[in-house]
């Protein structure tokens, strides 16, 4: 689908006089992103680890760090408790990564996505509660088991809630609840994951004195050796990379290149990364370690992944590491087919506002996958359920400012359960209810999906002259990495390129390499998996293009070229 092109007001001179050790590119990029007081651009300009918020802000860290070492001392089993994603799964890692280095071997438990969904469930609480656990800890998941927690207080087991999801009733009244969501808790960052929650209660646990006491030759600040799991986690889950985020992913990049952790070693080789060649970045981080990561739970179970980040032998790291990527692969493969039957019944939905699809046979795994793309693609918000014979369970995905969340609880009546973002949720419907559920949807986004929010818009941040072409220009952008959500990687503005030189590359010339003429210089480009549109340019035609500014350092060079994203013809043509 075309997108219409939105280039961001331009930044005023007062503004840029503020700055005055950047450039007006470099001012107007802070303007973008809300950066208009001093003490927020030197925050974003140096994000130390020192700025990171004390985890005793959270008010009951205090008790739970409390009661983690009573039972330590009292040698009572503790059990962890995560969903199956990627934020999830590092967040059961960090912990016991954290409490593994105090000595103590906790127990975990996953739940399987097929037979018992996600979120806390009574069954297994009650089976972990058998076992002789006394300690229950959830990650990334529990704000909204208030069953859970009330059956935890009357039965003896202390359930300590540690997840960032929003609370969509009561709050639950277990022993401990760390969430920056909570309406009663102080803590002054409210994007930070559930990879990031469980890094604050292991932060907290290994500053305890106790830890000192307890670990010959404790290293101080050891928990900087899992922030390349709390990265993953964090960019895995879409949330902001401002703020503290902005902290934990800048310096998980720089832990991650020498980790310590095996599995993750084996991960990196056999999916070709190599960092002596390129240091990772966010686009590593979400678009080859997590996938990787959330395919075990999409088709198999999340054990398989979590198992490779606490493996201890390099060995058995690296075969389980190759079991991952041959269920990534066949993750890759069921994605294509239930994307391209979702599109079918896309298609035949014509323009209705909310698209929700159902379908026998779409892996529970894959379908939230399948979401994304649609509401990409159609550029609608997105349900897409597996349909069962009394149930469907999908994943909703939205567009624009449009709360999925606040859909899903307009038509909370015809659901057993959901839960998630306003972005991202996950839910479960009764089959029966589809057509009634559909309408409620409808109604509910007739009120508040806007026009804009149905818009597809590609946000350009500024123009680019000539001059900006640059080095100097590549060296300014690296300041603000890393790029992610909330700090998108830069897209600009790039009138009247005159096509000098045009050729096809890539299987099937699926991909085009240029040179134009921008004012007398010399300009190199390239477009990946082009459009038609894209195809028919010519030697001759002058465009204007949407483009990334990227470093040129093919055969030794030290250049810079534009990764075109999308082009129009010049007006002027």
């Amino acid at each position: 689908m075309s997108k219409n092109w939105k280039l961001k007001p331009h930044v005023s001179e007062e503004f840029c006089s503020r700055f005055p050790e950047f450039s007006s590119l470099g001012a107007q990029l802070l303007f973008n992103r809300g950066l208009e007081q001093r003490e927020q651009v030197d925050a974003f300009v140096d994000p130390g680890y020192d700025k990171l918020h004390n985890p005793f802000l959270f008010k009951d860290m205090q008790k739970t760090v409390d009661r983690i070492w009573q039972a330590i001392e009292e040698k009572e089993k503790i059990c962890i408790y995560g969903d199956y994603d990627a934020d999830a799964v590092t967040a059961n890692a960090v912990l016991q990564q954290a409490l593994g280095y105090l000595g103590v071997e906790c127990e975990s438990y996953i739940p399987d996505r097929f037979t018992e969904g996600y979120g806390v469930n009574m069954e297994a609480v009650k089976k972990i509660k058998d076992g002789g656990c006394k300690v229950i800890i959830s990650v990334d998941c529990g704000t909204n088991s208030t069953d859970v927690a009330e059956w935890c207080k009357n039965n003896g087991v202390d359930f300590i809630i540690t997840d960032h999801h929003e609370i969509i009733d009561a709050v639950p009244d277990a022993y401990a609840l760390i969430n920056p969501k909570n309406p009663g808790d102080a803590y002054p960052y409210h994007e930070i994951t559930g990879v990031g929650v469980a890094f604050k209660l292991a932060s907290a646990m290994l500053q305890d004195a106790r830890s000192k006491q307890h670990v010959p030759n404790f290293v101080e600040g050891y928990e900087k050796w899992l922030l390349d799991l709390v990265a993953i986690g964090t960019v895995a889950d879409c949330h902001s990379l401002m703020g503290e985020n902005r902290i934990i992913v800048k310096f998980g990049l720089k832990v991650l290149a020498k980790t310590r952790w095996l599995g993750l070693r084996a991960l990196m080789e056999s999916s070709g990364l190599n960092f002596s060649q390129k240091l990772p970045d966010t686009y590593t981080l979400g678009f080859t370690i997590a996938p990787r990561l959330n395919a075990a739970g999409r088709l198999e179970h999340a054990n398989v992944a979590l198992h490779l980040l606490m493996e201890k032998d390099f060995v058995a790291a690296q075969q389980k590491s190759m079991e991952l990527e041959a269920i990534n692969v066949r993750r890759q493969d069921l994605t294509q087919r239930v994307l391209s039957e979702a599109r079918e019944q896309a298609e035949l939905l014509g323009d209705r506002k909310v698209l929700v699809l159902l379908g026998k046979d779409w892996p529970k795994g894959v379908v939230g996958l399948a979401a994304g793309r649609v509401a990409d693609e159609f550029h609608r918000p997105a349900i897409v359920l597996e349909k069962g014979e009394t149930e469907s369970t999908g994943s909703a995905r939205t567009v624009g400012n449009f709360n999925v969340v606040e859909a899903l609880k307009a038509a909370s009546k015809f659901l057993i359960k959901f839960g998630g973002h306003a972005q991202a949720a996950g839910l479960t419907l009764r089959t029966a209810d589809y057509e009634e559920f559909y309408k409620t949807i409808l109604n509910y986004a007739e009120q508040h999906l806007t026009a804009e929010d149905l818009e597809p818009q590609l946000v350009l941040e500024a123009k680019l002259e000539p001059a900006d072409i640059s080095l100097e220009t590549l060296k300014l952008l690296e300041k603000f990495e890393p790029f992610g959500v909330a700090n998108p990687k830069p897209k600009f503005l790039v009138e009247d390129l005159k096509i000098t030189s045009i050729r096809g590359v890539g299987q099937g010339e699926k991909h085009l390499q240029f040179k134009f003429d921008l004012n007398i210089k010399i300009v190199e480009g390239v477009m990946f998996n082009c459009a038609s549109f894209a195809k028919n340019l010519k030697v001759g035609d002058t465009i204007d293009a949407a483009a990334e500014l990227i470093a040129d350092d093919w055969n030794g060079r030290n250049g810079v070229k534009l990764r075109l994203i999308d082009v129009k013809r010049n007006q002027s043509t």
